[in-house]
C-alpha cells in the first residue's frame, strides 16, 4: 500500500475533523480513502451517462435523418464541402 503526505491548512483540518466526527470515520486516513474512490465513482458514473447521453442524440439524429432523406441520394461530401473551399 502507498503512503501519501500532504498538508491542509488548519480551518480545512478542523472542518475535516468535524465531518469525521459527524460521519464516524475511524481516522482521517480514512477519510480521505473514502472521499478518493467516491470522486472516481462519480467521475465514472458521469463519463457513462455521458456517453448514454451521446447515443440517444445519435440515434435521434439518424432517425431524423433517415425520415429526412429517405429515398433521396445524398451528394458527394466534396460537393456538399465544396463552396467552403
Amino acid at each position: 500500500m502507498n503512503i501519501v503526505n500532504f498538508s491542509i491548512t488548519e480551518p480545512l483540518e478542523k472542518k475535516i475533523n468535524q465531518i469525521i466526527k459527524e460521519w464516524g470515520f475511524a481516522s482521517k486516513a480514512e477519510f480521505f480513502r473514502f472521499i478518493a474512490l467516491s470522486f472516481i465513482e462519480r467521475e465514472e458514473r458521469k463519463k457513462l451517462r455521458e456517453g448514454q447521453e451521446l447515443a440517444k442524440s445519435s440515434k435521434e439524429l439518424e432517425k431524423i435523418l433517415i425520415e429526412k432523406f429517405k429515398n433521396k441520394e445524398l451528394p458527394s461530401l466534396d460537393e456538399q464541402l465544396s463552396d467552403l473551399i
